[in-house]
């Protein structure tokens, strides 16, 4: 096993963190903006895991974009060709930077949320932030088509 099939499977098993700590954050924000209920410890927590969760799943892209993914490396070879190839540009470009997008919204959502001047605004930043991200987040994974990955890796 080489080191970016160990990364691949951590980047795809990482994934599924990402996806169910947006859902727990997302769903409990929507729900105390609506009901106006306080922001309490465990929505602080689900957020934080949220923030988390992307944060080391964008270490790990990262690692794999710029020194292990032979995708990319092709890619950053002649990347007038990789631009003209759908799938190599996906790879190259489109994934990066949607993600990348999508971190940084949890990250600003998550700065709204301790900003935030009551549990209101705790509630609506992060509603709003962390769906938002998510909507990219679900739009740049290799769900199925020409860039479908497997929905779980093994090693």
């Amino acid at each position: 096993m080489n080191a970016y099939s160990i990364f691949l499977t951590i980047h795809s098993w990482t994934r599924w963190a990402v996806l169910i700590t947006a859902v727990l954050a997302i769903v409990t924000a929507w729900q105390g903006w609506s009901g106006g209920v306080a922001w309490t410890a465990t929505k602080a927590r689900f957020a934080s895991w949220f923030v988390n969760a992307t944060s080391i799943q964008l270490v790990i892209g990262l690692i794999l974009y710029g020194a292990l993914s032979p995708i990319t490396l092709k890619a950053f070879s002649d990347f007038g060709a990789a631009m003209k190839d759908r799938v190599s540009r996906f790879w190259a470009v489109e994934h990066m930077v949607m993600m990348i997008i999508a971190v940084a919204l949890v990250h600003i959502g998550s700065g709204r949320i301790r900003k935030g001047a009551d549990d209101k605004a705790k509630h609506r930043a992060a509603a709003i932030f962390f769906t938002i991200a998510f909507v990219v987040i679900m739009a740049s994974i290799p769900w199925s088509g020409i860039n479908a990955r497997p929905l779980f890796r093994g090693f």
